[in-house]
């Protein structure tokens, strides 16, 4: 057995029934020839009867056939005398599925195919029970018409139909998979040889659009998320796979774009389940996390030493960022369950709210912004409390304490430290910092995009006192500044998904903080600002831009927030 093949082996014997290895065999069955009828997820929570997948498929006497497969796994995987005659064991799912009459009369000639029973486990056979085994299978199939699936024979057609013909079709592919399975845990891994892989297997694709290279494509991304996700899981390091699946996500959804594929049924199927595993790994993640961190200081860790003046507002505007992007996927993608409605959307949302509230009036870090590019997190927050109509009193007061707690903690801090949110990343901020002797003094106002978001949004909850108690405060200290993407030379929209942005922005400089809320307000309101028809939209996919802007840390587009100082009046009321 090559070492391909002993690495698929070890990656399949890791799988559980539920979730892992019932999503990833009918990625197989497909790739295989065969046609799903029903699978296990489809009929989570439904008697299946010992028929967890049926499939349509020529058998390998070239008969076509009706496939009754009964998966096993986990515990069960390897089968021993009490996993054969435990109840719900071997013998019971293999009695129902024989016994158990499957007809479908919407696919024509299925209920006359000859059937053909699967038992699949990703373990062995224990050899003192192989007899039993046997004896059991002659008697419930004298036909011959039954087959065992295990390790060895899934781990053949797993290497032959996926990994050999497309993943491991280059040395450079395998040589990216082993190190990114050996290095995945390990300290300060920025996971460039998994971004690399991950553009690799874009670059094969190239534009084949459809076809077993289109289907290989997808089938590999899906086994290359869950083998990240297996092995974080197993490493109890789950931000591993946030940072690598978050990035493969991103790399395809600007491929599909690239080859204007966003509108295509199929297309948005296979990628629906590159977004729903991500979304899984999400959720287990703030399962881990969230009861901690909505505690009083909950994401501060206490071992950062020094670092926490900057390690506990990064990790908490990362935290909230990925907070809120799971929360608008979890109301709006149908594929994680079936859509709400808007009655039970607005309630979820009051419940997604409340747990905000009280994440960040637990957490200064996240009123503590210490980068520009925090901005990002705040709009966040405040674009999700003023996202519907149902917007309460409370929602309101919170939004306001938070922007006047922010601006105050910006101030303070200038005013103790002697320095304004950085213009940069993390590494230049605490080299800043530790910096012994002060930099020479740059030339000009130092530049922040951050600041004039944060007075915008004051306007646009109309709140006076916030505006008068702090914008002398920032008067000849910083250039304010907003950032434009340009429209009309750049592709905006795909580029969002694959870079940080650096030319894409033309920026307006020395914006005027006036004497009252109402000329600022006014002002504003005749600014231009462009705004675009996002095909991601349209797809049905409008929460990956929010995702995008995440990780790339670029800056929301201004048509984000600028359009919703028109409702203006609406906050007056309260």
């Amino acid at each position: 057995m090559g070492s391909n093949n002993i690495i698929v082996r070890e990656y399949l014997e890791s799988l559980k029934e539920d979730g892992e290895l019932d999503y990833l065999f009918p990625i197989l069955l497909y790739l295989m020839g065969f046609r799903v009828v029903t699978t296990a997820r489809e009929s989570k929570g439904q008697p299946q009867y010992g028929k967890d997948i049926i499939a349509i498929g020529l058998d390998e006497d070239g008969v076509k056939k009706r496939f009754y497969f009964e998966l096993k796994g986990h515990s069960d995987k390897d089968i021993n005398d009490t996993v054969l005659n435990k109840k719900d064991g071997i013998i019971d799912s293999l009695k129902a599925s024989k016994y158990t009459p499957y007809n479908d009369s919407s696919i024509p000639g299925f209920n006359e195919l000859p059937i053909k029973y699967v038992l699949v486990h990703n373990g062995i056979l224990k050899s003192n029970t192989r007899a039993t085994f046997n004896g059991f299978i002659d008697e419930l199939f004298p036909d011959g018409n039954f087959d065992r699936w295990g390790i060895y024979k899934l781990s053949d057609l797993f290497n032959d139909y996926l990994f050999s013909e497309y993943l491991f079709t280059d040395d450079q592919s395998l040589r990216l998979f082993k190190k990114t399975l050996v290095l995945l845990d390990a300290p300060q891994n920025d996971y460039r040889d998994f971004k690399r892989l991950v553009d690799i297997q874009i670059e094969k694709i190239a534009d084949i659009k459809k076809g077993r290279a289109f289907s290989k494509f997808f089938a590999t991304q899906n086994l290359l998320a869950s083998v990240v996700l297996h092995y974080s899981k197993d490493n109890n390091n789950l931000e591993a796979a946030k940072q690598c699946l978050t990035y493969l996500l991103l790399k395809t959804w600007a491929w599909i774009l690239n080859n204007n594929l966003e509108g295509k049924a199929g297309v948005k199927k296979a990628f629906s389940k590159l977004v729903a595993i991500q979304f899984r790994m999400l959720d287990l993640f703030f399962q881990q996390t969230l009861e901690v961190a909505k505690l009083e200081n909950g994401l501060y860790a206490e071992q950062g030493g020094s670092f926490e003046e900057v390690g506990y507002p990064v990790r908490s505007f990362e935290y909230l960022n990925y907070l809120i992007y799971f929360f608008e996927a979890r109301l709006y993608f149908p594929h994680f369950n079936r859509k709400p409605t808007t009655a039970k959307q607005n309630i979820l949302r009051r419940k997604q709210k409340d747990l905000l509230i009280q994440l960040i009036e637990n957490n200064d870090g996240c009123q503590r912004p210490i980068l520009d590019y925090h901005s990002i997190s705040i709009l966040n927050v405040v674009l999700f409390f003023l996202q519907k109509d149902d917007l309460r009193e409370k929602d309101l007061r919170f939004i306001r304490n938070y922007l006047f707690t922010t601006i105050e903690n910006i101030l303070i801090i200038n005013t103790v430290r002697g320095r304004f949110p950085h213009v940069g990343g993390v590494i230049d901020l605490v080299k800043k910092i530790r910096r012994s002797k002060p930099k020479k003094k740059e030339r000009g106002l130092p530049p922040s995009l951050l600041v004039t978001i944060l007075f915008e949004l004051v306007a646009i909850v109309n709140f006076n006192q916030a505006y008068e108690s702090f914008s002398d405060g920032f008067k000849g200290k910083l250039n304010l500044q907003t950032a434009h993407p340009k429209f009309k030379d750049f592709n905006i929209e795909q580029l969002l998904f694959e870079k940080h942005f650096d030319q894409e922005f033309y920026v307006e400089t020395s914006i005027d903080l006036k004497t009252t809320l109402e000329e600022f307000k006014n002002e504003i309101a005749e600014r231009d600002f462009e705004s675009i028809e996002y095909r991601t939209d349209k797809a049905g996919f409008p929460f990956l831009r929010k995702l995008a802007h995440i990780y790339y840390k670029n800056e929301l587009f201004v048509d984000e927030w600028r359009g919703k100082l028109i409702k203006t009046a609406m906050y007056k009321r309260h």
